[in-house]
């Protein structure tokens, strides 16, 4: 009943965003009935749900890809025609699907080459807990599986370059079952070390040979416990659906207020707690910044804090937009990221 329910509410997502927009665009391209155009559009949903979701199941990216990447574009091509529509008080049917058309293909481009490219994001934090200074890189959402070996090799070669002291991953390194120790190889080219916590896309894999995979190449998955790194508290907790999570492990591995200490958390949830027990610097993703235009504003219902800095009195939040990727190659209205975060006495 659960699996029919769920089927369902995917089902007119889809109809909403795969198959109605591009019946609509094809309406006004062809100047014929819009109102069939949905009509067609709702006999198709059906067929093109059970394809989308038997596609993305499997492990073959032959048949997954097109399936996601239709995501991305349909998306795009969504906002496109929502935005298009008013024009039809002022022009032809096949002059606003000619714009339409030139404006989506233009915007998937656009979105494409935004996923290929990650910024730089400096963030400089100044503590009298700290003696010296340090320099940290935050990797956050790779999802390797979505994206291939080479982009995780671009994203480690980049983050080489600001020389860090440690880098910090804040989960969703990969996303596949079929991600395995050959195509995380350039974690090990790291010469610091690496601490990571769990994301909840690991969670949906096979967990223990994902953590065989990471701890092969050399990274430091902290589950529910700290480390002494210098003068500094490095703490890891599990990704939970539980949005208690944060509030139920810390006081165990937050006992230290005189260090500086840093929490690696996947998910924003938490940073009151964070802020309750001396977190000095939290780090979390997951939110991807909502990756595509308008999705952004879906994931402020569920977030706070959707993306970017954040601070309350002595304690600092840093929500990464994401390194990679998850699903469509796209990015619209955001940008792949990794966080350069230097650490100074005040």
């Amino acid at each position: 009943m659960r699996s029919i329910r769920f089927l369902a509410i995917a089902g007119c997502i889809i109809w909403l965003i795969a198959c109605m927009p591009i019946s609509v665009l094809l309406s006004w391209l062809l100047d014929s009935s819009t109102f069939a155009a949905l009509i067609y559009s709702l006999i198709a949903a059906p067929p093109v749900t059970l394809w989308m979701w038997h596609s993305v199941q499997l492990a073959s990216t032959v048949y997954k890809w097109p399936a996601v990447q239709w995501i991305g574009v349909a998306t795009i091509l969504f906002s496109v025609v929502v935005f298009c529509s008013p024009l039809l008080w002022l022009l032809p049917a096949t002059t606003v699907g000619v714009i339409a058309l030139v404006v989506w293909i233009a915007l998937c481009i656009t979105g494409g080459i935004a996923a290929t490219s990650i910024h730089n994001k400096n963030l400089s934090i100044k503590s009298p807990k700290l003696d010296r200074r340090y320099r940290f890189v935050q990797l956050s959402d790779i999802h390797a599986g979505s994206r291939n070996r080479q982009f995780i090799h671009k994203a480690v070669q980049q983050a080489k370059t600001h020389q860090p002291e440690a880098v910090f991953i804040t989960g969703d390194l990969l996303d596949s079952s079929q991600v395995d120790k050959h195509t995380l190889q350039p974690l090990a080219d790291f010469n610091c070390p690496v601490y990571m916590c769990i994301g909840n896309h690991e969670r949906y894999v096979d967990l223990p040979a994902a953590i065989q995979s990471i701890e092969h190449n050399r990274v430091n998955i902290l589950r529910d416990r700290s480390l002494q790194h210098d003068a500094l508290t490095i703490i890891g907790i599990d990704d939970a659906d539980d949005r208690t999570q944060v509030s139920r492990q810390l006081p165990a591995l937050a006992t230290d207020s005189t260090r500086f200490q840093i929490l690696l958390y996947h998910k924003p949830d938490g940073w009151q707690s964070a802020c309750e027990h001396g977190i000095d610097l939290m780090l979390a993703g997951h939110t991807h910044g909502g990756q595509i235009w308008p999705f952004g504003y879906l994931v402020r219902f569920q977030f706070a804090q959707v993306a970017g800095y954040f601070r309350h009195n002595n304690s600092h939040l840093y929500v990464s937009p994401g390194t990679g990727t998850w699903g469509p190659t796209m990015r619209l209205g955001t940008r792949c990221e990794m966080t350069v975060i230097d650490l100074s006495p005040d």
